[in-house]
């Protein structure tokens, strides 16, 4: 496990917004993922991940800053999303993986791709962070590399996710390609598919189920009206990042 260069470190930092910074350190959250590659890539981010302790204390967190943001907040099985007026970027509160106060090595494990393994966080000595050894040289190469994570998610997440990089110009190479492949077919039950055998054939039976596997569960595809701004902010005054 590395870190980020402390250049990185505060321009992501500066690129989150106030109240989310403040949240993080108020309510020992991470922030992980998806944004700190798309700051540090210079792309244009979708959303704000934050990852936090007990399912619960996430309810609350978010509920608590849907209304001091005036927006509204939309559940799915992965995530609370609150959406807020004025165009400002949704922040997304996930519930299906839980991580405590110095779990940040784990949450970083269970990322699929090298290139969003990635956290920031708080203590009281200021902002820290930890990413893995392979994330600056493949975000470099614009590589996805599947990691094996050992997590609880659908089947066909990795497959989803990949899709959406390969369409904004990164590449994928066949180990890591097979990886995401066999993630997919490993939620394919067979055994199951008795009547649709019957009916199709074993291999159109077989793309049938695996494109039920393939449901895109991002709440930003499903509401429609959402519009990104880069939110920037002072944070000279917050204890030094390390």
């Amino acid at each position: 496990m590395s870190a980020l260069s402390g250049t990185d470190l505060n321009f992501v930092l500066r690129r989150v917004p106030r109240d989310v910074r403040e949240l993080i350190k108020l309510r020992s959250l991470f922030l992980a993922g998806g944004f700190i590659r798309a700051v540090i890539a210079g792309e244009k981010a979708s959303d704000i991940d934050l990852f936090g302790a007990s399912l619960e204390s996430l309810k609350l967190e978010a509920m608590q800053f849907a209304i001091a943001r005036q927006g509204r907040m939309h559940e799915t099985d992965n995530a609370l999303t609150v959406l807020t007026p004025g165009h400002r970027l949704p922040v997304q509160f996930i519930t299906k993986w839980l991580y405590a106060t110095g779990e940040q090595e784990k949450l970083l494990a269970e990322f699929d791709f090298t290139i969003a393994q990635s956290v920031i966080w708080w203590s009281k000595d200021g902002w820290h962070s930890a990413i893995s050894e392979a994330f600056y040289r493949d975000l470099a190469a614009r590589r996805l590399v599947y990691t094996f994570p050992q997590r609880a998610e659908a089947a066909g997440g990795s497959l989803l996710r990949a899709r959406k990089f390969l369409m904004r110009g990164y590449n994928i190479q066949a180990e890591s390609l097979a990886g995401v492949i066999s993630r997919l077919v490993s939620g394919v039950n067979e055994g199951a598919m008795g009547a649709l055998i019957a009916e199709l054939g074993i291999e159109k039976a077989r793309a049938q189920v695996m494109s039920g596997l393939l449901r895109e569960v991002d709440p930003l595809i499903v509401i429609d009206g959402v519009d990104i701004a880069d939110e920037h902010a002072d944070i000279a005054n917050e204890t030094g990042a390390q």
